[in-house]
């Protein structure tokens, strides 16, 4: 993705800015750029491709900031897998929604597969022909009408009711049934999928519906094919996933399991993430169908001694005999080393069918 920037369109000085690229660079070239010749502001007056339509939502403050230049680069990601026909969709999918800022045309991007493209319909006249043709201006006007009906009142009264935008190239507006998945309630799940056609955004666990249109959006017979862009996992154990080795079939078996789990076991999850670091995606996958193997334990070494004695057959009455006579702290540090307890930031954990063998301790830390 290219960008021209100038301080105004008929200016000869241009820096043609392209993505990806390095958050400084971009500063240092609109720095450049800005103080030839005598300062002056400067902003974005074209681009190449697909980027063309981006000249009136890029702001100069996001050329400026690392925050900006991120989402330029994300952005670049997947407007350079873009086709001509999704191309055309993205510039008026542009204009038919409310844009404020990057978030939105990141928005628009990732979900090309939401709206519908009539090609060479550019005029009120033109898009109630095309709906009387097609059958869908509400009415079915028999042949004999259609050379005395209102085309332009029709489209008029549809574009009224469904919104869109005309370009040069034809009429864009939202599909009339959009992916509707169950995320409500739940954080974000999301696979950005990328074909040479379109990018589609795939909540997940994925519905046979939503996998249906992801195919009809991305325009492919097998969705194996797709390229995964970028992954949204909006829980606190995702960055302990390894995303070089995701696949969407993974996904979708995690995102299923992780669906079903209570708050307690995204808890336990996390936890063993932390303490195993999976070295696939499909390994974090078999940790989350075996979670009963695993369970959070008490924090303290000395409720963990209590606790240990309990098993044994001691009650409270025992216990509390024993209270000031027994090193509960030394007893629990010494059973949680024989169960193979890991302290992680979700809480100690321990694998209940083979305990995990004693950690190494760290350089610098001394025996005792």
């Amino acid at each position: 993705m290219i960008l021209h920037v100038s301080k105004s369109p008929s200016s000869n000085e241009v820096e043609h800015i392209s993505f990806p690229a390095d958050a400084a660079k971009v500063r240092y070239a609109m720095i450049g750029l800005e103080e030839f010749g005598g300062w002056a502001p400067a902003y974005i007056v074209g681009g190449e491709g697909p980027a063309e339509a981006l000249t009136s939502y890029i702001s100069r403050d996001d050329l400026y900031s690392e925050d900006g230049v991120k989402k330029l680069n994300r952005l670049a990601g997947l407007v350079d897998t873009m086709e001509l026909e999704a191309q055309k969709v993205f510039a008026g999918a542009l204009r038919a929604e409310s844009i404020n800022g990057l978030d939105d045309v990141l928005r628009v991007a990732s979900n090309l597969g939401q709206y519908e493209f009539i090609e060479g319909v550019t005029t009120d006249k033109e898009l109630g022909g095309w709906l009387v043709e097609h059958g869908k201006a509400g009415v079915d006007f028999p042949k004999e009408v259609w050379p005395y009906l209102d085309y332009a009142g029709i489209g008029a009264g549809y574009y009224s009711d469904h919104g869109g935008a005309y370009t040069p190239s034809g009429y864009v507006k939202r599909r009339e049934v959009i992916q509707t998945q169950e995320a409500a309630k739940q954080p974000n799940f999301v696979l950005t999928l990328a074909s040479p056609a379109s990018t589609h955004r795939l909540n997940l666990p994925a519905t046979d519906d939503g996998l249906e249109q992801a195919k009809r959006a991305l325009r492919l017979d097998d969705l194996g094919s797709a390229a995964i862009r970028d992954v949204e996992i909006d829980y606190p154990w995702a960055h302990l996933l390894d995303m070089d080795s995701i696949t969407l079939q993974d996904a979708h078996i995690l995102a299923k399991c992780v669906q079903e789990m209570t708050a307690q076991e995204l808890r336990v999850f996390g936890a063993v993430l932390e303490a195993e670091q999976p070295s696939s995606f499909s390994d974090a996958n078999l940790t989350a169908m075996y979670l009963d193997d695993y369970e959070l334990v008490e924090d303290s070494e000395r409720e963990y001694g209590r606790e240990a004695l309990r098993k044994a057959g001691a009650d409270d009455e025992i216990l509390d005999m024993l209270d000031g006579f027994t090193d509960f702290d030394a007893l629990g540090r010494s059973e949680m080393e024989a169960d193979g307890v890991r302290e992680t930031s979700f809480g100690h954990v321990r694998r209940l069918s083979t305990p995990w063998p004693e950690q190494e301790p760290e350089m610098g830390q001394t025996m005792c």
